[in-house]
């Protein structure tokens, strides 16, 4: 597939398992995703400033632990990058901040292959 076609998504994750798992789940379910795995904020930096982003899958405690520095990074980009956040139920409450920084939307982790396949394709 045409590189200029795909939307990538960007999976910032301190779980590589968690991480190969959405990788796996998307890039699988159509060939129009490419995903690319960052483990902190300034790896995703890094490649926020080398790549297009359609979608930014964030762990919610990361972005918590960078003061939400990359949100506002990321609301600055002109493309309109998409952030969703993923938390565990423990964390719902601080999810409201997130997305009054920024973040577009949220899903509660263990999530399903099959919601997060919908989730990704009804923002594509």
């Amino acid at each position: 597939m045409n590189d200029v076609n795909r939307r990538h998504i960007l999976i910032l994750d301190p779980e590589r398992d968690t991480a190969e798992l959405f990788t796996r789940a998307l890039e699988t379910h159509t060939k129009n995703y490419k995903c690319y795995w960052v483990r902190t904020p300034q790896e995703a930096r890094s490649l926020l400033s080398e790549i297009s982003f359609n979608c930014v899958l964030a762990d919610f405690t990361i972005l918590e632990q960078d003061h939400f520095l990359l949100l506002d990074l990321i609301r600055g980009i002109p493309c309109g990058t998409t952030v969703i956040v993923d938390a565990y139920l423990n964390q719902k409450e601080h999810i409201k901040k997130a997305l009054d920084m920024g973040a577009n939307g949220y899903f509660i982790k263990p999530i399903m292959i099959n919601s997060l396949r919908k989730l990704i394709d009804d923002i594509a």
